[in-house]
């Protein structure tokens, strides 16, 4: 086969397949998207810190959608050669179906070399990276309690007011209601103030204000309001923070060594080692599943006589397959999670789709290829009583 073909059947199919991947990961992506968009208008964040969450989900969605896009794309080029005669051309030249299959498994092993990529190290790590963000941005108690013009409430009985905010960092304006303590509540004043972080956790340092305590349970010759001016005064935001006590990885943020062997102190993974054992398992099937997309695409147009009237039946049958086939290998792994002699079986689906769509391109009729199937069924029990 010329290279000069190769390279042309290839180009026809890469191209379909980086749009189909554009789409379907910006229409994944933005829907994890929005999930992060209201935590983040919650805790007051910037566009900046969006995108970059955003960036870290990407290739996740990239992950989902690239065996589905592989589909789509073959699919497209396919039809396409078939419709416009180029590859009756070039059977007619002598050229046989398995030499057009080399470029489509060509770019089927770049599918499968990204799909590891990120199965392996990019995508656990994009999660640990997200959690971690999104940790620091529901502690981040600058951007939690003050937020120009508005009251916030961060916990039960205190409340925050900033009148605005300066462009060096500052703020002006502050108001600060504590009445945690019902018997004693107190309302600290000032004209401005910074956010300082230190080693011992944020304090917001108030200028130029006073302090009002309020005594509940005053008797008649006390005052039940007590007034101090400050020059400057230092208001502790530590006992406000929320620290992580300790950081249980889920299966989705572990990296494959993680998940089939976990530490002897991770209490998660000693608890949870079988559905951690399944998520590796699919981590690894995941790269045959291109492959047996591929394949069953092929299957579906190769071997299709000229049809004047379209494809349209074959190409739903080979998405209808590749459906099943899919969905029925998620559900294999969750199962495998209760059931750990179904994790072989996770393997040999794709496995046996993709021997039966090599079957039909090599010219092997549906109802032959049922037959063979029966024969080799019936043959099972025998080849067990022989050994």
């Amino acid at each position: 086969m010329p290279l000069a073909l190769i390279r042309y059947i290839f180009w026809q199919s890469a191209g379909p397949f980086a749009i189909a991947t554009f789409v379907l990961s910006g229409i994944i992506w933005l829907t994890q998207a929005l999930k992060m968009l209201d935590v983040l208008i919650s805790q007051g964040q910037s566009l900046l810190t969006f995108f970059q969450l955003s960036l870290l989900a990407f290739p996740t969605a990239v992950n989902t959608v690239l065996p589905i896009a592989l589909f789509i794309a073959l699919i497209y080029a396919l039809n396409k050669l078939i419709t416009d005669s180029e590859l009756i051309v070039m059977f007619s030249a002598g050229v046989s179906r398995w030499t057009v299959t080399i470029p489509v498994m060509m770019l089927t092993a770049v599918t499968v070399v990204i799909v590891l990529f990120l199965n392996l190290w990019l995508m656990p790590a994009g999660m640990r990276e997200l959690r971690t963000k999104l940790f620091e941005i529901r502690g981040d108690v600058a951007t939690s309690l003050i937020r120009e013009g508005a009251f916030t409430n961060p916990v039960k009985g205190l409340t925050v007011y900033v009148r605005a905010r300066t462009p060096d960092g500052g703020v002006r304006g502050i108001l600060v209601h504590d009445g945690r303590d019902p018997a004693l509540p107190v309302t600290y004043m000032a004209e401005t103030g910074e956010m300082v972080r230190t080693p011992n956790g944020p304090r917001l340092v108030m200028y130029n204000g006073n302090i009002e305590r309020v005594t509940r349970q005053a008797t008649k010759t006390e005052s039940p309001v007590t007034l101090l001016y400050f020059d400057k005064y230092t208001y502790d935001l530590s006992q406000y923070s929320t620290d992580e006590p300790g950081v249980i990885w889920e299966a989705r943020e572990r990296y494959l060594g993680e998940l089939f062997h976990p530490a002897s102190n991770d209490l998660y993974g000693q608890t949870s080692r079988a559905r951690l054992r399944a998520e590796g398992h699919d981590r690894l099937i995941a790269a045959v599943y291109p492959i047996m997309f591929a394949l069953i695409a092929l299957a579906a147009l190769l071997p299709a006589p000229f049809n004047r009237r379209g494809y349209t039946l074959r190409i739903a049958m080979a998405a209808l397959v590749a459906v099943i086939a899919r969905v029925i290998g998620f559900g294999l792994v969750n199962a495998a999670a209760g059931q750990a002699m179904l994790i072989p079986v996770i393997y040999l689906l794709p496995i046996v789709v993709g021997a039966a769509s090599v079957a039909v391109i090599a010219g092997m009729r549906f109802d032959q290829l049922w037959r063979q199937l029966l024969t080799w069924a019936d043959r099972l029990p025998l080849i067990g009583a022989r050994g």
